[in-house]
């Protein structure tokens, strides 16, 4: 890292400025064009349900399958070449996406973007693992955390905006040209020494196998406990999370049949949530609890998704945006606790690989949540789902409290 970078401000740190800046350009643009698509599938092509189904799913589909093996690659290559290469490539396909005429042509181009877009995070986070003084990590992962959960509210709402003036051709331009930019940033870096990448250790590593590399990553990951050990109950949450996150639209279609705009108010209401946790957690030098920091979240979090199940038709839109707050300061604890967790327990020269391990988990769960969500409101109402995924949550969460020296066995510190 930067020889000051101890002793000064983490925004005096010039290749972490960069980055962020850059990170948060791209970001958006990850995100921005997302509804822009939607509209295309179902009105413009009048796609059916099968072929706008498999929108978000291109998104996600790619780090379920790859996003261990750009774990890997993340480790082995430069980073700061990969996250300008991904840039560069993703631009080139959301300039095939504005001439693609077909839905059957879009897809492909969407899901080589996503697997662009998947090679960027674990070279992103090892960067970010190998720039940033220790003391700074928190500040740092946190800062990145808040971009990403508020790219993607603010990234398909301000699309939806622009959609609404202009067309959905003008989105997929303004996506071309943000990740022209966070490309020119980057470059902008010049050449960042990479502490490790010049060691004995690394280039045998450069020489292994990529299945040896792969199984090396997993190796670490159960090697630390708090890390691991972390991760799963950071999961479990997330997937009860993501069994009814997708579904506040017709929840809200329940209890508040003639406000179709709340449900914008309430997402929001879940970004500005996070993005206060985020201030505060920013403002720390280091984090004393990680057990304490995720189980406050699915606390919460379950607080929230209960409430929403207790509402009653023609609930007012203060109690609505008051539980669609807590549910943001309840899922911030969790994703900018762990992004940090991870940060701070990893070896430098496995960030790679264990983001790919994370991110593709996560992404399974993205998937595979919904499903069960989409079986249990089928079964018993949308009210009593967010019910059971509350209680749930409040569950997980009680058990992180009560049993937290048993779960992370004194390896956080104290």
């Amino acid at each position: 890292m930067e020889k000051t970078a101890a002793q000064q401000s983490l925004w005096k740190n010039r290749i972490f400025t960069k980055m962020f800046v850059s990170y948060s350009i791209s970001s958006f643009g990850d995100w921005f064009d997302m509804t822009a698509l939607m509209i295309l599938f179902s009105y413009t092509w009048q796609a059916n349900s099968f072929l706008v189904a498999l929108v978000p799913i291109s998104y996600a589909l790619p780090s379920i399958f790859l996003g261990q093996l750009a774990g890997v690659y993340a480790d082995r290559w430069r980073k700061l070449p990969v996250m300008i290469g991904t840039d560069l490539i993703r631009a080139v396909l959301t300039i095939a996406l504005i001439w693609a005429g077909t839905p059957y042509l879009a897809l492909p181009i969407m899901l080589l973007r996503a697997t662009a877009s998947i090679f960027n995070t674990p070279a992103q986070q090892a960067l970010l693992r190998k720039t940033v003084a220790e003391e700074h990590l928190l500040k740092a992962s946190t800062m990145i955390g808040m971009v990403m959960q508020i790219s993607k509210v603010a990234g398909p709402l301000l699309g939806a905006t622009l959609i609404a003036l202009f067309s959905v051709k003008v989105c997929l331009v303004i996506n071309v040209v943000s990740f022209f930019v966070s490309a020119l940033i980057l470059v902008s870096a010049g050449k960042v020494a990479e502490p490790g990448m010049e060691s004995a250790q690394q280039m045998a590593a450069a020489k292994s196998s990529v299945l040896s590399s792969w199984k090396e990553g997993w190796s670490t990951l159960f090697s630390i406990r708090v890390l691991y050990m972390s991760f799963i109950f950071y999961l479990i949450g997330f997937f009860t999370l993501q069994m009814v996150d997708s579904q506040f639209g017709i929840l809200l279609r329940t209890l508040a049949p003639d406000s179709a705009s709340l449900l914008g108010y309430v997402i929001a209401m879940v970004g500005f949530g996070m993005f206060c946790v985020g201030g505060i957690l920013s403002g720390m030098k280091n984090m004393k609890s990680f057990g304490w920091t995720l189980s406050v979240g699915c606390l919460l979090t379950g607080v929230a998704f209960g409430g929403f199940g207790l509402l009653e038709v023609g609930a007012s839109a203060g109690l609505i945006l008051g539980c669609s707050f807590l549910g943001g300061v309840g899922v911030g604890f969790n994703i900018i606790g762990f992004s940090f967790l991870r940060q701070r327990e990893t070896p430098p020269e496995t960030m790679g690989r264990i983001t790919g391990i994370t991110n593709s988990l996560t992404s399974a769960v993205v998937i595979l949540g919904p499903m069960l969500g989409g079986v249990l409101i089928g079964a018993l109402g949308v009210s009593a789902a967010f019910s059971i995924t509350g209680y749930v949550m409040l569950g997980v969460g009680l058990i992180g409290v009560l049993c937290k020296r048993l779960i992370w066995n004194g390896g956080e510190q104290a």
